[in-house]
C-alpha cells in the first residue's frame, strides 16, 4: 500500500466515523424532530437545487466534451478523493422522473446549473441541438 493509498483509506474512515457519529446526534437530539411548513413563513419557497456535473452523468453522450472538470477528475490522484462525473445520478436519462419526485415533494423551485460542454461543446460556435433538446426538455417538464 502507497503512503498516499493509506492517506485516502485513513480520511475515507475518519469521514465514516464522522457521518456515524453526526447520525447518532441527529437520532437522539432533541432538537431533530421533524419541521412542517407551518414553522416557516407563509412566503418560504421549498426547492432543491444541482449542478450539472455532480447530476447528469452521460459525460461521452449526444456530443458533449470534457469540461474542465471532467479534465481534472480524470487527472492522476484526483479521482482517489471524489470520483468523476461520468455517470453521477444518470440526471441526464432520469430527469423526467427526477423532476416528478420533486413535483411529489411539493417543491416550489428548482434551480439548475447548465453543462455548457454539453450545450456548446467547443466553447464557441455551433450549439449542440441534442443538448439544447435536453436542457428544452428539463425547462418544460
Amino acid at each position: 500500500m502507497t503512503p498516499l493509498t493509506r492517506k485516502v483509506e485513513s480520511m475515507r474512515l475518519v469521514l465514516k466515523v464522522f457521518a456515524v457519529v453526526e447520525l447518532v446526534l441527529l437520532i437522539v437530539h432533541p432538537g431533530a424532530q421533524a419541521f412542517s411548513r407551518d414553522q416557516f413563513p407563509r412566503d418560504f419557497v421549498f426547492g432543491a437545487s444541482t449542478s450539472a456535473y455532480q447530476v447528469e452523468g452521460a459525460a461521452n453522450e449526444d456530443g458533449r466534451k470534457p469540461s474542465i472538470w471532467d479534465t481534472f477528475s480524470h487527472a492522476g490522484n484526483a479521482n482517489l478523493y471524489a470520483g468523476d462525473g461520468d455517470v453521477a445520478c444518470d440526471h441526464y436519462h432520469k430527469y423526467k422522473e427526477d423532476v416528478k419526485l420533486m413535483a411529489n415533494m411539493g417543491l416550489e423551485a428548482y434551480r439548475f446549473s447548465i453543462s455548457w460542454s454539453r450545450l456548446i461543446p467547443d466553447g464557441r460556435g455551433q450549439v449542440n441541438p441534442k443538448g439544447l433538446h435536453f436542457t428544452t426538455n428539463l425547462l418544460m417538464n
